[in-house]
This record gives C-alpha cells, structure tokens and sequence, in this order.
C-alpha cells in the first residue's frame, strides 16, 4: 500500500479562521458549528474509505492529486455549461483561494486519521479546482 485514494462527496468548502472573543481577563477562540460539522463530515467519509489494516502513516506524504470540484453556477458560459453537461470538468478560476483554506480544512480534517500530522505532507502535486456536475474532493496521496 503505497497510494492511497479518496472521494469526498460534497461542495468543498473552505476552512474559515477562527474567531475570538474578549471575556474580560482573557481572548478565547472558537470555530463555528458548520466548520466542525464539515470537517467532521470529510473525517467520516474518508475513514469509512480506508483499508481495514490501516495504520496512521509516520513518515513524509506527497499528495499527488488533490481536485476540488464544484458546483456550477448560473453566470458560466453556455459552452461551459455543455461541457460540464457532457461529463468535462470546467477550471474554476474565483473564489475560495485554493491554497489557503480549501486546503487547510482538508489537511486538518486528515489529520490524526490519515497522518499523525499535516507537517508531514512534504509536497503537493496537480491540485487544481474545477467546476463539474458532481461536487466532490478526489485525493491522492503517496506514502514516501
């Protein structure tokens, strides 16, 4: 078991920063309900996907393929919108930045299930973001 591959079912969604708030003595953070809840979504879906002998990998990962697809929207063009229709995958060229927090809520949500830490991803190869007829994150990692 060299690779490893997963689909994450579901508009990608970027990991927002946490917040903080004053509480006379002390600044406190926390993250939103809907961050929590994506990140454990994505946690489930990629555990349900390993193999049963799996063991958290110690040593360096190099992603090989990370694609975020989404959605697409009412402003693409009609030719766009064809070549999605015909199964093609449309480059999505706005926001959220690619990476930044798309990647982050992924690699967060990895961790601790896949390595014991996102330090150990060591390089990223053809992440890309796209618009396509089903919303997913496909990954592909290698275990060096």
């Amino acid at each position: 078991m060299n690779k490893l591959r997963f689909e994450i079912t579901g508009e990608p969604r970027p990991k927002q920063s946490a917040r903080f708030y004053y509480t006379g003595k002390f600044i406190k953070s926390y993250q939103k309900q809907s961050v929590k809840n994506e990140e454990s979504n994505v946690k489930m879906q990629v555990i349900s996907q390993l193999p049963a002998d799996f063991a958290i990998i110690q040593g360096p990962i190099r992603i090989t393929r990370l694609h975020y697809v989404f959605a697409p929207i009412k402003s693409l063009k009609k030719s766009e919108m064809k070549a999605i229709e015909a199964g093609e995958l449309v480059y999505k060229a706005t926001k959220p930045d690619l990476t930044d927090n798309l990647n982050k809520g992924v690699f967060d949500a990895l961790q601790g299930i896949i390595y014991a830490n996102d330090s150990q991803i060591i390089s990223m190869d053809d992440v890309k973001k796209f618009y396509g007829q089903r919303p997913r994150i496909d990954i592909e990692l290698e275990i060096l």
